[in-house]
């Protein structure tokens, strides 16, 4: 989404804020919950090898922590633990080394050169690293080819001081750099590489040059090929076509993306033919395409052969008066001079960056524009210069992140980079960046221009006459996506759903959550000149049945274009199904159930479907800060769990008691109770056999009541420390005089001077209108993740929905969705993305410690531990 933090932020800001995004690796979260799989990604085996590179000495997958950023300094005798890649060591007074990377010789260093710039300027705004001053010591060529890559590569991962890769220019080049760069526990992060090959088909499944460490945040071409396909068929309105490759990675991959959206949407393609690289003569070429009269021509390829087409296409019999389209590689000086190449057209990366800045530095476009030329005496001659600019500064971030400061020396843990870089969420001057599960990290935006003067360059590659996002297409016409539009009429409100548990004895949590939507919609305004409304609230009663009733109510409606709730995660197994298969968004506020998303290594959950997504924390988190404090805080070895059998409960305890042995407790007993039950003592009777000193309950009221008034009745259970979880951390249970003394897990709710980015609104602000309005504070804690949530419903919905001229406005809902994954923006909860599953809010939970139960406020701020990822 095209969401953006309002303020500037230094270096130190951003690097607290990817702080607070930082998520667990697979080694991390296997070590977390023991009974879940490893991560589904393949790749190679360098994560699970000790890099050629390592200082000290690397803890197996067996020992090492779970991976969150390392402290910024360590004490004087203190030893640094490396991750399962090793560490680099920086001596006090040496340079932090990457590397360039870059076409910068030949044919195409007209693409390396502005990049190899930007990266250089890039490292002088970043400043130093802790101290340390960062070079990329002498530019390395590419020579844009496999050859080219793979000699490079082998000289960086000789170099055991080299830490990251700016590179490379061609995707040529990258197929046979990153092997090596990956093996070496190394990362690289292309400006440029467009080939899918390099990462994924978008649908899930790695290319077949992927590789763990690679990144990039240039496009993937399949969002190229998509639009020019579109162009071509949906604005120009022709419907054969050709294509000609020259072999390369990027060119053969660009031209087969084409073809295949070209059909898809309703075209015709007549030849996709090849050339050499090299080849000078393009009449064999071009008879061949000519056989099948194509009324268009696309050749994504590089100069000079690129030129060589151009010259020559009009002289050969049945090409005459066909349409030239090429993409980014021809859509540089070079190529553009040349008098044939008027009147073509040419796809790139939407480069009408406006007003976007840097947030790690606070360039410009603009500024950085201005400062090229005034230090080369010329402007940037390929597109990718911003993209090269923001992909240094990603890396340096990274670096920054995961490096720790011993008395002058430096270590920087290679896993920990690898680990920020997945986790990078920041504004760039290309716009915002965050990195899929097989290193996509930039935005799918193309835009085709119309080159007619080769004397003006400048008119040319700013004269856009289609766009492409993919969450939208303007142009001639609205095209709609796989899951069909939703049509608002001139007048008619914008249709959403609130799904929350807004009676019974858990109205508690569900009621303030409405509120909070209907606070966030009254902020955020009318889309489009339509107004929006979540008509009457839909109650999930905290129960599968309920879920399934209202959503079945939702789906029925075919106007409704998406939903806040459930409340509980019981609601959403039932809820979510019909949801997703209807083509809807569903974003909860206070689902913590891991089964709704996954188990944070690459898994699904069996409840997950596509469509839903959650701000709440997945309680794989909730459980191992409980394990964590009541192992190291309190110092106690054995627990039992109780839970009711709710997805919710039953996973927290599972997490729980998971968790608890892996830090070195012993759980004694999990236990069940059912929901509506009174007499606790059977269930505490036989927790008591295992002589616990822990009880944790991460159930709601009024059972959870139950249980903390009639645990001291029952023999063996005196003096256990009580712990509950959110679904208690609530007034009616804090009310009652037997929860004092207790500990409570839950969301961090220290949100400071947070602001949501797109309303401006602070939690101070939103509490005092909140209590303004219905008396009272919110008597659950997820109010803010509910603000949250529909913002960023609404958000989506915005750049999801085009106008039809008639007033109309046309919500697609596969674009919609393609919007809530490409979420980026902070709320009054902290940052919020999401990751390929769901899960997009943060994993900070507080323990807080409650003594009086008539002053709920002072328990609630009351915070003993704390835990983020």
């Amino acid at each position: 989404m095209g969401l953006r933090t309002t303020s500037e932020q230094t270096k130190q800001e951003e690097a607290k804020v990817m702080k607070i995004r930082s998520k667990m690796t697979a080694a991390g979260v296997v070590l977390m919950v023991l009974a879940l799989v490893a991560a589904a990604c393949g790749g190679g085996d360098a994560d699970d090898a000790e890099s050629p590179t390592t200082t000290v000495a690397a803890a197996t997958a067996e020992t090492a922590p779970a991976t969150t950023a390392p402290p910024a300094t360590l004490a004087a005798g203190e030893e640094f633990s490396a991750g399962p890649l090793g560490a680099v060591e920086v001596a006090p007074g040496d340079d932090v080394q990457i590397r360039s990377l870059e076409a910068i010789t030949g044919d195409v260093a007209f693409l390396g050169i502005p990049n190899q710039r930007g990266v250089k300027m890039a490292i002088e705004d970043y400043g130093p690293i802790k101290g340390h001053n960062v070079t990329f010591g002498v530019g390395l060529d590419d020579l844009c080819s496999p050859d080219g890559g793979q000699a490079a590569a082998q000289q960086i991962v000789a170099d055991p001081q080299v830490v990251g890769v700016i590179g490379t220019s061609c995707s040529g080049a990258a197929t046979a750099a990153s092997p090596l760069i990956s093996d070496a526990g190394l990362v690289m992060i292309s400006s440029s590489n467009t080939s899918p090959a390099l990462t994924s088909d978008l649908a899930g499944t790695p290319g077949p040059s992927w590789n763990k460490g690679y990144y990039r945040v240039a496009h993937n071409d399949l969002f190229q090929g998509r639009a020019v396909a579109e162009f071509v068929r949906n604005s120009l309105g022709l419907s054969t076509a050709a294509a000609i490759h020259d072999g390369d990675p990027y060119t053969e991959g660009l031209a087969s993306a084409f073809a295949d959206a070209f059909a898809d949407v309703g075209g015709t393609v007549t030849t996709v033919a090849a050339v050499n690289k090299g080849d000078t003569d393009m009449t064999p070429v071009l008879t061949e395409v000519a056989t099948g009269s194509p009324q268009v021509l696309f050749f994504p390829i590089f100069p000079p052969e690129g030129g060589y087409i151009a010259q020559q296409v009009g002289s050969v019999s049945g090409m005459e008066g066909v349409v030239l389209v090429g993409a980014d590689g021809l859509l540089v000086d070079n190529h553009m001079e040349l008098p044939e190449s008027e009147g073509m057209y040419f796809s790139g990366p939407d480069l009408r960056y406006g007003s976007n800045r840097n947030s790690v530095t606070g360039k410009s476009a603009d500024e950085f524009l201005a400062q090229y030329e005034e230090e080369y005496g010329e402007a940037p001659s390929a597109p990718f210069w911003a993209h090269a600019y923001d992909a240094a500064i990603m890396l340096l971030s990274a670096i920054d992140r995961a490096s720790v400061d011993q008395e002058g020396t430096l270590w920087i843990d290679r896993q920990q980079v690898r680990d920020a870089l997945d986790s990078t969420t920041f504004d760039g001057i290309i716009g915002s960046i965050s990195c899929d599960a097989y290193g996509d990290c930039g935005a799918g935006k193309i835009t085709v221009v119309h080159h007619a003067d080769s004397s003006n360059l400048e008119a040319g590659k700013q004269n856009v006459v289609f766009s492409y996002s993919p969450t939208a297409v303007t142009g001639d016409g609205f095209v709609p996506g796989s899951l069909g539009v939703v049509e608002v009429a001139p007048g008619d409100d914008i249709q959403l759903r609130s799904l929350l548990a807004i009676s019974g004895d858990v109205a508690f949590l569900g009621i303030p959550d409405q509120r909070a939507t209907k606070i966030a919609m009254e902020d955020f305004g009318p889309i489009k000149g339509h107004n929006v409304t979540f008509g009457v609230g839909l109650d999930d009663l905290c129960s599968p049945d309920g879920g399934q009733a209202a959503a079945q109510q939702i789906v029925a409606d075919p106007q409704v274009v998406g939903v806040i709730g459930t409340s509980c995660s019981g609601a959403a197994t039932a809820a979510s199904p019909l949801i997703s298969d209807a083509g809807l968004v569903m974003i909860s506020s206070s689902n913590t159930s891991p089964a709704l998303t996954s188990d944070l290594a690459g898994t699904p959950g069996p409840s997950w479907n596509k469509g839903y997504y959650r701000v709440a924390h997945n309680d794989l988190f909730q459980g191992r800060a409980v394990a964590e404090f009541v192992r190291n805080s309190l110092g106690l070895s054995t627990a039992a769990a109780i839970h009711d059998g709710d997805p919710y409960t039953e996973g927290l305890a599972s997490a729980f008691a998971d968790a608890f042995a892996d830090v070195g407790g012993t759980v004694t007993t999990v236990a069940a109770v059912n929901k509506g039950d009174t007499d606790m003592t059977p269930v505490l009777t036989e927790v008591a056999t295992g002589s616990p000193q822990v009880l944790f309950f991460p159930i709601f009221p009024p059972e959870g009541g139950y249980i903390a008034q009639q645990v001291g009745s029952v023999s063996g259970m005196e003096g256990v420390v009580l712990v509950g979880a959110d679904g208690l951390l609530v007034d009616n249970h804090m009310e009652l005089p037997e929860s004092e003394g207790m500990y409570f897990s839950g969301p961090d709710l220290r949100y400071g001077s947070n602001r949501n980015s797109v309303t401006g609104k602070s939690a101070d602000e939103f509490l005092a209108q909140y209590e303004e309005e219905y008396g009272e504070p919110p008597s659950a804690p997820f109010w803010a993740h509910s603000y949250d949530a529909t913002v960023m419903l609404l958000s989506a919905i915005q750049e999801a929905s085009n106008e039809d001229g008639s007033g109309s406005l046309l919500i697609d809902r596969a674009a919609l969705r393609a919007a809530v994954d490409a979420t980026m923006f902070d709320g009054i909860i902290g940052p919020i993305s999401c990751d390929a599953f769901g899960d997009c809010g943060a994993g900070k939970i507080t323990v807080v410690y409650h003594t009086d139960s008539s002053d709920l406020a002072a328990g609630k701020e009351n915070v003993v531990f704390s835990f983020s990822p």
